[in-house]
């Protein structure tokens, strides 16, 4: 990972964000924020029944307390 200044990200956000890269940003040397370009996130690679067949399982795995919830 990238680290890069709040005044870098200022002066060269348009390169800082074309090279497509995971970037920390800080401030007074700490870390304040994080670019993460949204192809590192592997959005297109899923279809939808890949995304129905994870939120089947995200339910499953959590029935007992939405059916708790449900009940209040």
């Amino acid at each position: 990972m990238r680290y890069v200044t709040m005044t870098e990200l200022k002066q060269r956000a348009s390169r800082i964000l074309d090279e497509k890269q995971p970037t920390a940003i800080l401030r007074n040397s700490k870390v304040e924020g994080y670019y993460v370009p949204v192809e590192s996130l592997a959005f297109d690679e899923i279809d939808d029944a890949r995304a129905a067949e994870l939120t089947e399982s995200v339910l499953d795995q959590r029935s007992e307390v939405l059916a708790y919830l449900a009940k209040r």
